[in-house]
């Protein structure tokens, strides 16, 4: 430890790390109190979390109107480990430990970029990895991830630079079980690092053996991935039905993998073309794309275009969000640009390394970590990617405060017992969903309980139909009201 971390650097990163626990704890752990995370996803997260806790399997109630095996929806083993955690921690286990997670990942980034530093060089010393490191946890993606319930995916990417580590240390088991772990992080997660492995293939291409590793390693992945989506998850699936995200997510491009695989091939024009147009035909999501790429290069991207191989690196996740139906993930926000931090961090580094001139490493270190932090206060107020800004300005009032007292709603909850089912609004489901039986509102369904407030999103009704749901509820004999006070009511089913 010593060794890799010096005491004067090793004081400066307790300081920056308690720092950035702090800052990251504001954003996300205060939007779950403040009732900001939602049935999609922290609420699913932390059902499946329940039942995995309990041994068995998570048959979600929230995947209304049919039950599904949450594993066949998304392949996602994480929620498993951590699920014993969920006895100290509760409803924030897992969004304790996804700011764990990135913490944990920026000391990657920073062991890496140490790692790969010329050790012929005047400034052979931690000062280059510590900015990677800054660089790292300023990031843009992050603080829209943290701002935003919890992904699989951020736990996935915070393992990357720790691969990237271990395999540059020839560690292979080491470097293996990292590839395996990101593997089982989310059912994507196997064709990204498929493509991260075979950049690292080309980038120690005059090294045979890492060469050679490297290839294995990517082939291993697209084993992995086809393993997950065509077996695994149809053999978990109620009725063993497909693997569905795609068919529903990138019908642009087909309805298979076959057919994805044959437009590229047959069309390679517009393809491209799709990269950087608006092909939903909504004109909301006409500057979505640009303002991605626009946020990735002047966050340092741009240096990528010296080493290309960590551009293919990022090439399926520049795909997977710019073929998506769904014009939100083209932009900057939520979790869908996660996985750029770690390979932006240690590929702008790797580059920095690079440079003779010890003055110009200097400077391009200096103003790619202060370009990072300009790029996320500009997320943070002016962006075309729409934003909660309410959830995502942890630096302004309304962050720390609700329309309702947010007290009295805790105290109205605990009006509900541990072991009954609930009918809940989606901002309630997260805090309510480590039982057997939840459903977010409106499928009531079986529920002995039903919560929602008219100070809420109505999500997934229109205003109008929301109270028209509730308005019925609350004057049905099958149900009587055991709280109704600054616009929330809990009803009971007699």
């Amino acid at each position: 430890m010593r060794k890799l971390f010096p005491v004067s650097v090793f004081r400066l990163q307790l300081i920056t790390v308690l720092f950035f626990a702090v800052v990251y704890s504001l954003l996300s752990l205060v939007n779950h109190y403040n009732f900001r995370t939602y049935a999609f996803d922290l609420g699913l997260m932390n059902n499946a979390m329940y039942d995995y806790a309990h041994f068995h399997f998570n048959y979600c109630t929230l995947l209304q109107p049919e039950l599904k095996n949450y594993l066949s929806v998304h392949f996602e083993l994480f929620n498993i480990l951590l699920s014993p955690f969920s006895y100290l921690f509760g409803t924030y286990t897992l969004l304790i430990f996804q700011i764990a997670f990135v913490l944990f990942g920026g000391f990657g980034v920073y062991s890496y970029v140490l790692s790969i530093q010329d050790p012929t060089s005047k400034i052979q010393h931690p000062v280059l990895p510590f900015l990677a490191q800054l660089h790292f946890y300023f990031f843009y993606g992050i603080y829209s991830a943290l701002s935003f319930d919890f992904h699989n995916n951020v736990i996935g990417a915070m393992l990357v630079p720790w691969f990237f580590y271990f395999f540059h240390k020839k560690k292979w088991k080491i470097a293996l079980l990292f590839l395996i772990l990101i593997v089982i992080a989310k059912e994507n997660m196997p064709l990204w690092m498929a493509f991260v492995s075979a950049g690292l293939a080309w980038l120690y291409r005059k090294e045979a053996v890492q060469r050679n590793i490297a290839i294995l390693f990517s082939v291993f992945a697209f084993a992995c991935f086809f393993l997950i989506i065509k077996i695994i998850m149809p053999s978990l699936a109620n009725q063993g039905e497909a693997y569905g995200q795609i068919r529903i997510s990138y019908s642009a491009l087909g309805s298979s993998i076959g057919e994805i695989a044959t437009t590229f091939f047959a069309d390679p024009v517009r393809v491209f073309k799709m990269f950087f147009s608006n092909h939903t035909g909504n004109s909301f999501g006409d500057n979505y794309k640009m303002e991605t790429y626009v946020f990735f290069i002047l966050s340092g991207g741009i240096l990528l275009f010296l080493r290309p191989q960590f551009l293919l690196m990022l090439l399926p996740i520049f795909a997977q969000k710019m073929f998506h139906n769904d014009f939100l993930k083209w932009g900057i926000g939520d979790h869908y640009s996660i996985e750029f931090a770690p390979i932006c961090s240690i590929g702008i580094f790797y580059v920095i390394t690079k440079v003779y001139a010890e003055k110009w490493r200097k400077y391009l270190a200096f103003g790619a970590v202060v370009m990072s932090l300009v790029m996320t206060i500009r997320s943070f107020d002016r962006s075309y990617t729409y934003f909660d800004r309410d959830r995502h300005r942890m630096y302004q009032a309304r962050h720390y405060q609700k329309d309702y007292n947010v007290q009295e709603a805790y105290d109205a909850l605990k009006l509900i017992p541990d072991d009954a089912s609930v009918c809940a609004q989606s901002p309630f489901v997260p805090h309510l969903a480590l039982r057997d039986g939840i459903w977010q509102f409106p499928y009531v369904q079986k529920a002995e309980y039903v919560v929602f407030s008219f100070e809420e999103n109505p999500y997934p009704l229109s205003k109008k139909m929301f109270e028209e749901q509730a308005a019925a509820l609350m004057n049905s004999p099958d149900w009587n009201k055991v709280y109704d006070k600054n616009r929330m009511v809990i009803l009971k089913r007699k």
